[in-house]
């Protein structure tokens, strides 16, 4: 028995989506001046779910120093993961996998036509020259 796929929801279930996106060792760098969009806001009456994140720092030959603290938030700022602390991803001397989960649906609130973003919660780190893999999971919610 197949599914059957009704506006992009299977039998009545908001389908999960993935994306992976690059960072590279520059759009570290500015992360704070600059956050990285995971997934683009999907329009008037679209809310966006965080599901979760993995994330791989692809470790080069120099370590990133200072700030480094990695959170997944809305495109309006709003956080929707735990802080991922610097020393456990972005400050490794080594490949290095993170897990960012939701917060719980109780912590926050949505507003539609917001994307998701990946920012550096305390500044910009210096030096450094990895790389860091996202793989994002979410979900459209349309309103409309």
């Amino acid at each position: 028995m197949s599914k059957k796929v009704f506006n992009e929801r299977w039998l009545g279930v908001t389908p999960l989506r993935y994306k992976t996106v690059k960072l590279t060792s520059a759009e570290i760098l500015a992360l704070f001046t600059t956050a990285k969009t995971l997934v683009p806001a999907q329009g008037a009456g679209k809310i966006v779910e965080f599901v979760s994140a993995v994330l791989f720092l692809d470790y080069g030959s120099v370590d990133y120093a200072t700030h480094g603290i990695l959170t997944v938030k809305t495109t309006g700022d709003t956080a929707l993961s735990a802080p991922i602390a610097a020393a456990d991803l972005v400050q490794s001397s080594a490949d290095a996998y993170r897990v960012a989960k939701a917060l719980s649906a109780d912590d926050i609130a949505l507003i539609s036509n917001e994307g998701l973003k990946l920012t550096c919660d305390t500044g910009n780190p210096t030096a450094g020259d990895s790389e860091i893999i996202v793989h994002v999971a979410y979900r459209v919610h349309d309103f409309n």
